[in-house]
């Protein structure tokens, strides 16, 4: 079945070990690309690419070989979306755009693809001229060099290269290229080398990108130092009306980066932060964290800016309210008394163990007693 919609297809050529295009599909949602060939019309002769699908209509072609000469870019696909469920429509499109392949060469390789801000890296390259994909070593040619950069960076380059004999048909030069002291780290720069012939009839160029990345000189963690930590109560009857507190200092070192961020890792409470700089130039990180006697314990996790990590974990004090102390009277007992009978009947009383007795009872008995006996 024919299809009668219109599709078009837009297509990049990438740089790599081989020949790649990203291939772009308008017209359907539901269109699936089934085969991207090269077709070289002078041969005649065609060369299919290998497929990946990168979702929205995008496809990844790429092709271990080109053909030599000028070639087009033909696409065959299918679209699922025909009112017909048990069929599909298929469809061949050609690009409008003739593709040349160049006969100049241009190589580059950086020996290291990270680039410090406020230094200089260099960048070497070599032009030539190729026939069938082999660079040819015949006669001398001059290639205009241009180099750009899509962050404006000051870079340098040679305004021309010249091949020359016994050079294996390559001109070599060398680029540079400075990032600021202000360059953000972990942003990229991409840089474009050009290289054109004397007759400005072929143009080929290579593109490379760089990070910029910062020295590393803090890999120490941030320290933490407990400064306070308040009580709770031991009964969990009254956590929700009573609060305690965790306070605490975040360093980083005289050469550290400095704190970048302090965050709760566990916990439930409020986190509250200032910074200090001691006399020793040394920041200080302050961290208030004020919580429920519910949830006692916290973790915070301090992060410096180049990502080391650190953690302090903090814990309310329990406060234990001691047992009623218990006081059994002590018993006092009074030793017995031996009496000597008395000659006067004074009227005095004892306590010997509970019982009292009159005293001028006692000599009474006694004079009876002594009467009876005689």
């Amino acid at each position: 079945m024919s299809s009668t919609v219109v599709y078009l297809f837009f297509f990049t050529c990438l740089s790599g070990g081989n020949t790649s295009f990203l291939v772009t599909v308008t017209g359907s949602e539901t269109v699936k690309v089934t085969e991207v060939t090269l077709f070289d019309s002078s041969g005649p002769k065609e060369v299919k690419g290998s497929l990946q699908s990168l979702g929205s209509n995008d496809f990844l072609v790429t092709f271990s070989g080109i053909p030599a000469g000028e070639f087009v870019l033909i696409l065959k696909g299918e679209d699922s979306s025909s009112t017909s469920r048990s069929t599909s429509s298929s469809f061949q499109r050609q690009a409008s755009t003739q593709i040349k392949t160049s006969s100049i060469s241009v190589t580059a390789q950086a020996n290291n693809t990270n680039i410090e801000p406020g230094t200089t890296i260099s960048i070497p390259f070599s032009v030539a001229t190729t026939a069938d994909g082999v660079i040819t070593d015949s006669a001398t040619e001059t290639f205009t060099v241009r180099v750009s950069n899509d962050r404006s960076y000051t870079s340098t380059s040679p305004s021309s290269v010249t091949t020359v004999t016994g050079s294996g048909g390559k001109a070599n030069g060398t680029v540079t290229l400075t990032a600021p002291s202000s360059a953000a780290s972990g942003t990229d720069v991409t840089l474009t080398i050009e290289a054109e012939n004397a007759a400005a009839t072929d143009i080929n160029y290579v593109v490379l990108r760089f990070s910029v990345s910062a020295k590393v000189t803090d890999v120490n963690r941030p320290v933490c130092q407990v400064v306070n930590t308040s009580t709770c109560a031991s009964t969990s009857l009254l956590c929700a009306s009573s609060q305690w507190e965790f306070i605490a200092n975040f360093t980083d070192g005289i050469n550290g980066t400095g704190i970048e961020s302090v965050t709760i890792s566990q916990g439930n409470g409020t986190l509250n932060m200032s910074t200090v700089v001691e006399a020793g130039g040394e920041n200080i990180t302050l961290v208030t964290y004020t919580a429920s006697c519910c949830s006692p314990i916290v973790e915070l996790t301090a992060v410096d800016s180049v990502g080391n990590v650190g953690t302090c974990v903090g814990q309310a004090r329990v406060l234990t309210t001691p047992p009623p102390t218990t006081t059994t009277p002590a018993t006092t007992t009074t030793p017995a008394t031996t009496t000597t009978p008395a000659t006067t009947s004074a009227a005095q009383t004892t306590s010997t163990g509970g019982y009292t007795l009159n005293i001028s009872t006692i000599v009474w008995l006694t004079v009876v007693f002594s009467v009876l006996w005689k």
